[in-house]
């Protein structure tokens, strides 16, 4: 049996197939842009340096933050949280509590006016009462009152009586230095420059050893103000016991002067006799004008040549020869070595000398009364307008504010310090 040939060529080409199956011609595309013309190529740059290697990166522990902010907390803690802690803690669990006592008083001054100052008003009595309350202000911030009342009190064991507490009391072995120190401490005092009044204000342990200390200050400044006092007054009774026996003396001397010049000139009163030598000068000018009247009525009705005429001529000569002589006799030297007109010169300056020391005798004698009335009174005291208060609670030390101004100082202190080391940090 014959098998089936294959299909030639020819018939394959003759039966249609898909593939030559007319396709949809595609839509014609948009024609391009023309391209811009191209840029000349840019120069080549320089190659660009390497980055620097980044900085290591801190230390970091297993909390995540950096060492020194570590370091900063601890520092904080260490310089700022511990002694303000401390400071507390002593404050309040060691630290004995304090009392003071306020006082105020001032140095009062008597006005005191003589009858007598009319003849001396240069020896008025002054006091200044401002100058005193600086004297006590002294005075009481001075080592001799603070050795004074340690004698009497025994400041050292009132200061000592909580030896604990180091920081306010006073330790066992001070020396007057330590112990001064300690009372600049506890005793304040202040003055009004305006009134003179001085605020006293004390602190001790107790009550009763503030209000103790404060009264014994006031003791003590009212005897020196009385000592001052005292004093005053003696040298004021002798000064004045000076300036008597001074003008005494020299009234005695001008009065000796005079003696002396009336022994030597021979006569009490210089100017007395000047008013009678011209007391009889006056007389024989009187005289002497009544004769010349005389004279010329008789040559009016008798003429020259009549006798009354010639015997009034006489008189008339004897008169003017009388006043010449009297004349001459003021001028001349008296019994002492000088003329009449120097001796009442002489004497009138020895009598302004003698006015000016009786004069100066009245007003010495007059200060002497007077500082001898000043000597019998009190002129000057220590008022007291508040006596030293007693306290019922403490006041002192002020914990708080210590506590405050500990925490402020510290944090001060370690903000300054951390700005110094990151300035020095950053700059190295």
């Amino acid at each position: 049996m014959a098998s089936p040939t294959p299909p030639s060529a020819d018939s394959s080409k003759d039966s249609p197939r898909p593939e030559d199956a007319p396709r949809p011609k595609d839509p014609p595309k948009p024609e391009a842009p023309p391209k811009p013309a191209a840029k000349p190529a840019p120069k080549a740059k320089a190659p660009a340096p390497a980055p620097a290697a980044p900085p290591p990166a801190p230390e970091i522990e297993a909390t995540g933050k950096p060492l020194r902010h570590r370091m900063l907390q601890f520092s904080f803690v260490l310089c700022v949280v511990v002694p303000t802690a401390l400071a507390c803690a002593y404050l309040w669990l060691v630290a004995a509590d304090q009392y003071h006592s306020k006082a105020a008083f001032s140095v009062r001054s008597e006005e005191f006016s003589n009858p007598l100052e009319a003849l001396g008003a240069f020896t008025q009595i002054g006091s200044s009462s401002a100058s005193d309350a600086e004297i006590l202000y002294d005075f009481i911030r001075s080592q001799p009152l603070v050795t004074q009342i340690d004698e009497t009190l025994d400041l050292r064991a009132l200061y000592r009586r909580h030896p604990e507490d180091w920081v306010f009391s006073l330790s066992s072995n001070a020396s007057i230095e330590d112990l001064m120190a300690h009372w600049d401490r506890m005793v304040s005092v202040s003055i009004d420059s305006s009134s003179g009044v001085l605020t006293l204000e004390v602190h001790a342990f107790s009550p009763e050893d503030a209000r103790q200390i404060a009264q014994t200050i006031i003791d003590r400044s009212g005897s020196l103000v009385d000592e001052l006092s005292r004093i005053a007054r003696q040298d004021s009774m002798r000064f004045a016991r000076e300036d008597v026996s001074l003008a005494e003396e020299r009234l005695r001397d001008i009065r000796r002067r005079v003696r002396i010049f009336r022994s030597e000139n021979e006569m009490i009163d210089p100017t007395e006799f000047a008013d009678a030598q011209v007391g009889v000068l006056a007389v024989l000018q009187e005289q002497l004008a009544d004769a010349l009247v005389s004279r010329d009525s008789v040559i009016r009705f008798a003429g020259k040549d009549d006798q009354r005429v010639l015997n009034l001529d006489r008189r008339i000569e004897a008169i003017r020869g009388q006043i010449e002589a009297e004349r001459q006799r003021i001028g001349e030297k008296t019994g002492g070595p000088a003329s009449l007109v120097e001796t009442i010169g002489e004497y009138e300056e020895l009598l302004v000398d003698l006015e000016f020391a009786q004069n100066a005798y009245q007003s010495a004698l007059a200060a002497d009364e007077q500082a001898r009335a000043e000597a019998r009174r009190k002129s000057r005291y220590v008022g007291v307008h508040i006596p030293p208060t007693l306290a019922e609670e403490s006041l002192y030390p002020q914990r708080a504010v210590l506590a405050i101004l500990v925490g402020l100082c510290a944090l001060a202190a370690w903000s300054t310090a951390a700005l110094i080391y990151y300035n020095i940090r950053e700059r190295a």
